[in-house]
């Protein structure tokens, strides 16, 4: 049995890895509110570390970065089910939302970014220990790159 699986509201698309989130990340962006209706919680993995099954679509759209980034959106029930971010900025990685897993309630993000667009009524999480006022791209790809060495 895989440790992670999930998919989108309709069940057409599903996804599973044997292994957790190289780190699991709340987005308070304008951007990401828009493109999910509500804050975004990002869960990303190597392409080679999730199997993704199912058709979707693909929306290009400027990321905090200000590269392309693609969302990928079911096309039976179009809930959003990965982000494929800027190659220039994470090349390889795949983004899954945390409300996608069967297993959401056993992860937690542990670093907020973009808090200077955090909703006012949005409290802080006991679960975050970190907290970036923009994109912390830098901060991203260390802790991306961090985790790919414990793998």
């Amino acid at each position: 049995m895989m440790k992670h699986q999930g998919g989108c509201h309709c069940g057409q698309f599903k996804f599973e890895t044997n292994l957790d989130p190289m780190f699991i990340i709340q987005c308070n962006c304008t951007n990401c509110r828009r493109i999910t209706g509500t804050y975004a919680l990002h869960c990303p993995y190597g392409e080679s570390e999730v199997t993704l099954s199912g058709e979707t679509n693909s929306y290009p759209f400027k990321g905090g970065s200000g590269y392309e980034s693609f969302a990928h959106t079911c096309k039976k029930c179009h809930v959003r089910v990965y982000n494929k971010p800027a190659p220039e900025v994470m090349d390889g990685i795949v983004s899954l939302p945390l409300g996608c897993f069967d297993t959401a309630d056993k992860l937690a993000p542990k670093v907020e970014m973009w808090t200077a667009e955090k909703l006012p009524f949005l409290k802080n999480s006991d679960s975050i220990v970190e907290s970036f006022e923009g994109n912390a791209i830098t901060e991203r790809l260390m802790a991306l790159l961090k985790s790919m060495e414990e793998r």
